[in-house]
């Protein structure tokens, strides 16, 4: 458990270091991808994943994606076991692809995207900041909730509470670890109130503007919906429907 916590930490956690993207053109991306997850058509989940690696891979995500499928791997031999066993090798495979590219597409989202940057986006559109703060606080707290519970995890089994069968020692985890949420949730509440929220006119210190990278994330993603349109057209992957 605290192995797949740790991950999901590393996968999901925002990194200042690496290049950063617009976040409306983040927004827009990730809405393509879940846009093509629906489709039931075997070709386009693993053209929607080659081209998700290829992402990870040119922005150097490869670490946070590595910490995802990590995390993920326990969950895929259930559901892969599950769904083989009830539905067989196809529904398994569009299980296991979606659940992939789900985890691959939000862990490079969360590690390019600046949460404040991705507030004042929203709000530059005229979104209510407390509608706007909604997906942001979400980019901020998920990874952290996820360490929380590392945490918890962690010092439990240290001082010998975790042992047994599981719902012996779950409650007191689960108790710990809401009770770790309420006390950040009473920084994050502080964070905000010096942050302006409320406030009718809020100025910011730094301007979002498009750059080079953000145009050539829409040119990959604008490559995609082309394949997809020449593949489907010609049926070059009938094959493989």
């Amino acid at each position: 458990m605290s192995f797949m916590l740790k991950r999901i930490y590393d996968g999901f956690l925002y990194k200042p270091d690496k290049l950063q993207v617009h976040p409306l053109v983040g927004i827009v991306i990730i809405s393509i991808q879940f846009g093509f997850l629906i489709l039931n058509k075997n070709w386009v989940l693993a053209l929607l994943l080659i081209f998700i690696i290829f992402e990870n891979v040119i922005f150097k995500n490869i670490r946070g994606s590595l910490s995802i499928l990590w995390a993920l791997l326990p969950i895929i031999i259930f559901l892969g076991g599950l769904t083989y066993l009830f539905g067989g090798w196809e529904i398994t495979y569009r299980v296991l692809m979606r659940l992939l590219v789900g985890g691959l597409g939000f862990s490079f989202f969360f590690s390019i995207v600046n949460p404040s940057d991705l507030t004042r986006s929203f709000e530059k559109l005229k979104i209510p900041t407390k509608i706007a703060l909604i997906p942001s606080l979400a980019l901020m707290m998920i990874p952290r909730i996820a360490k929380d519970a590392e945490d918890t995890f962690t010092t439990l089994k240290i001082r010998g509470e975790i042992k047994g069968f599981f719902l012996r020692w779950l409650p007191r985890v689960f108790a710990v670890f809401i009770a770790s949420i309420i006390y950040r949730s009473e920084f994050l509440a502080q964070s905000l109130y010096f942050k302006g929220l409320g406030i009718q006119k809020r100025t910011h210190y730094r301007k979002i503007s498009f750059r080079w990278v953000d145009l050539f994330r829409l040119f990959i993603w604008s490559s995609f919906i082309v394949c997809f349109i020449l593949f489907d057209r010609y049926d070059l992957f009938y094959f493989f429907v």
